[in-house]
């Protein structure tokens, strides 16, 4: 049993320390029990006496938690956290609340040109903040176009989307 016991403590330190590396809103989940808004509806409405936003997810609180950090990893204002969780002062651990369901769960869309862009053959001289200007669009609107990022070595001769010239 003790090996097991052993091996157990061994995983959640591993995922820990993984999680502090990838960053502060890993944390969070995990270490979270974190359930599905339409699976424990009816049980967390009483326990909080909130009904959440479409989209956000039951949390409990653990030690170290406060509203203001809380907010901040979610990029949200902490009012509207106490808000919609129908709180008027800090939480505690073991507290539940809810929280938004972070970005990453929901992915950008796909890049790829918009339907009315046209090729363009780069040139010598030609970069995206030079192309961006001339044709009056934003450097990530361009990488998102095009499939790249700030990273890509653009050459002349090679094509890349632009929005059509008026």
């Amino acid at each position: 049993m003790q090996p097991l016991k052993n091996l157990i403590i061994g995983l959640s330190i591993s995922v820990l320390a993984i999680a502090v590396l990838l960053g502060t809103w890993l944390t969070v989940f995990a270490e979270a029990e974190i359930y599905s808004y339409s699976d424990h509806r009816k049980a967390l409405d009483l326990e909080t006496g909130c009904t959440p936003p479409d989209g956000w997810s039951v949390y409990r609180v653990h030690p170290g938690d406060t509203l203001t950090n809380l907010a901040d990893q979610f990029r949200i204002e902490r009012a509207t956290l106490m808000s919609v969780n129908c709180i008027e002062s800090d939480i505690a651990p073991g507290d539940t609340i809810y929280l938004p369901v972070p970005e990453a769960a929901n992915p950008p869309p796909a890049c790829g040109p918009p339907s009315t862009w046209v090729l363009y053959p780069l040139e010598d001289g030609d970069s995206l903040s030079r192309l961006a200007e001339r044709f009056g669009v934003d450097e990530p609107s361009l990488w998102h176009a095009n499939c790249i990022d700030i990273y890509t070595v653009l050459q002349p001769g090679m094509s890349i989307y632009i929005p059509p010239v008026k």
